[in-house]
Formats: structure tokens, C-alpha cells, sequence
């Protein structure tokens, strides 16, 4: 019997890039698996690496942290600002956007010292970007945030009320609480799926 090898070597290079294809999807699916659904113990902090692609990788969340700040807002994580800003923020409890947050001097310190060691891991460098000598109070005050988010109807965010505002992470981030904050899964409580 004669075998027809342009034939035969097509049928192989046609399985070996569908075995490479699969593998591709199940390793996608198994990351995305651990990126999504994430221990709420983490967060994921963003990393460029040297090859300029961004890695993603598990960073504790200090359970004084979660159990003190995630009564009244959403845990967020610690590299979401500088750690100027978290001294800051931390100085002034007494006057925190409007409430009293005070805490005892060794559970502050403790919060103060992991979001400022959690700020110092450059997981976001980029929204660092700009920012020059401020210390913005506020997530929603960074360039890059402000840049991110100025294409979005004032009545998807504070004419929502499911929203209200932008520092609702959580209510358009679903994994916001783990760091996660792909512009590819946004959807907009109440709105649906939003794509800029």
C-alpha cells in the first residue's frame, strides 16, 4: 500500500497543533481557575517582569486588615496606592472620609505597616505613573485610575444604584477583593458587561 506523505505529514503537523492547543486551553483554564477564585486571604498583585509581559501572583491580606476596614468598604488591596498615601490615610482615622475609623495605637500600626509593606511591592506600578509628589487619598484620585475609568456615563457609576461611586471597586471588578481588575471582565452591576 503507498502512503501519500504530504498528506500523512499534514495529519501530523494538524494533531501536534491541536495537542499544543489544548494544552494552551487547559493551562488557561487552570490559571483562570486560581486568578478568579481566588482564598479571600489574597490578593493578587500585577508585576511586569522583565520580559515586559504583567504576572500575576498571590499576596497575603493581613486579617486585622480584613477585619477591621472590611465592615464598612472593601478590603482593598495595599498595592493600590503608594505607601505615602497609606500613611496618611492611616494618620487620620479619627477623620476617615467623613467617619471615625479610630483604632487602638498597636492595631493601627500593625493595618499601617502590612498596606505600607503591601504598597512597597510594586505589584501596580503603573498607577504610580504621574504622580510626581502628591499622596492622593484615594484610589479614585490616581492618574491612571482617573485615565481608566473617564470613559464610563456618569449614570452607569453615580446614577447606578448599585454603583454610586467609583471607589465601589467590587460592584463592576468582581474580583476586585483578590486584586483583580482586568478591563475584560468589568461588569457593571445593574448595566451588564462593559467594554470601552
Amino acid at each position: 500500500m503507498q502512503t501519500n506523505k504530504p498528506l500523512l505529514a499534514g495529519y501530523v503537523l494538524l494533531g501536534t497543533i491541536l495537542a499544543f492547543g489544548f494544552y494552551g486551553v487547559g493551562k488557561s483554564m487552570a490559571s483562570a481557575g486560581n486568578e478568579y477564585f481566588g482564598h479571600e486571604s489574597y490578593h493578587e498583585a500585577r508585576e511586569d517582569g522583565d520580559d515586559g509581559h504583567a504576572r500575576r501572583r498571590k499576596v497575603a491580606v493581613d486579617p486585622l486588615y480584613a477585619e477591621e476596614c472590611s465592615g464598612c468598604h472593601m478590603a482593598y488591596p495595599g498595592q493600590l496606592l503608594p505607601a505615602a498615601s497609606w500613611r496618611k490615610v492611616m494618620a487620620n482615622l479619627e477623620d476617615h472620609f467623613g467617619e471615625n475609623a479610630e483604632l487602638d495605637a498597636a492595631t493601627r500600626q500593625s493595618i499601617e505597616t502590612y498596606l505600607v509593606d503591601a504598597s512597597l511591592d510594586g505589584g501596580y506600578r503603573k498607577l504610580f505613573r504621574n504622580l510626581g509628589e502628591r499622596k492622593p487619598l484615594r484610589i479614585t484620585e490616581l492618574p491612571y485610575f482617573v485615565h481608566e475609568h473617564d470613559e464610563i456615563p456618569s449614570r452607569l457609576i453615580e446614577g447606578n444604584e448599585k454603583v454610586r461611586s467609583l471607589s465601589q471597586c467590587n460592584a463592576c471588578h468582581r474580583g476586585a477583593e483578590q486584586g483583580h481588575f482586568d478591563e475584560d471582565d468589568v461588569v457593571i452591576a445593574g448595566f451588564g458587561r462593559w467594554d470601552d
